[in-house]
């Protein structure tokens, strides 16, 4: 039995590259002494800043002025924000500095037209 094709079939281009944000099925909770040392403000490629802060028992990060995100390691060096809004990878230099790179999710925003500027992901280094 052969299946028949419906004259009404809907394609949607996917990008291939297109960045996504995953929370692992496995990850790991930081301790205080665990993330010490990335407590910090980090410069990104596009002149905004990603802050690393302790709350508690936990670490949060977040741009600029935007909400918190609670992160958690999901390898070395490697942290995602259990919302999915943030993944990133730093790496701490030898000389207090640091190099590595930030996914995040940028929110859909209405502008003054009307338009409506869709949800983006963008991948930024860190300086």
């Amino acid at each position: 039995m052969q299946a028949q094709q419906s004259e009404e079939t809907l394609r949607v281009p996917v990008p291939a590259n297109q960045a996504r944000i995953e929370l692992p099925d496995s990850y790991a909770k930081m301790w205080p002494q665990d993330y010490r040392d990335l407590v910090a403000n980090y410069t990104l490629s596009n002149g905004q800043t990603l802050s690393i802060v302790s709350r508690g028992l936990n670490m949060y990060a977040y741009v600029d002025q935007g909400p918190e995100h609670k992160i958690v390691a999901t390898g070395r060096d490697n942290y995602v924000a259990l919302d999915r809004q943030l993944k990133m990878e730093i790496h701490l230099d030898d000389d207090n500095g640091a190099h590595g790179w930030l996914t995040m999710v940028v929110p859909a925003r209405n502008l003054s037209d009307g338009s409506v500027v869709p949800e983006q992901v963008m991948h930024l280094a860190m300086r």
